[in-house]
C-alpha cells in the first residue's frame, strides 16, 4: 500500500484523531525521549503510553531506537 493511498491516509488520520497520541507526538518533536520521560510529561500510565506509541509506530508516525538500555522515540 502506498503512503498516499486513501487507505493509508485514512489510517494516519484515524491515528491522529486521538488527543493522547497528538500530545505524545508533540512531546517527541524536538528531541528523542524515553517511555519514562513521556510517562512523566504526560501523566499517563506506562502501559497506556506504550500502547499509543505502538499505534504511532504502526502508522509510521513514530520511530523507536535503542540507546543502551533505553528505547527512545
Amino acid at each position: 500500500m502506498q503512503a498516499s493511498s486513501p487507505d493509508a491516509m485514512a489510517r494516519i488520520f484515524k491515528t491522529l484523531a486521538d488527543p493522547t497520541r497528538l500530545r505524545l507526538l508533540g512531546a517527541m518533536t524536538l528531541d528523542c525521549k524515553s517511555v519514562s520521560q513521556l510517562v512523566d510529561e504526560s501523566g499517563l500510565s506506562q502501559p497506556l503510553v506504550s500502547h499509543h506509541l505502538r499505534i504511532l509506530r504502526e502508522a509510521g508516525l513514530a520511530k523507536a531506537g535503542r540507546r543502551g538500555i533505553y528505547m527512545l522515540y
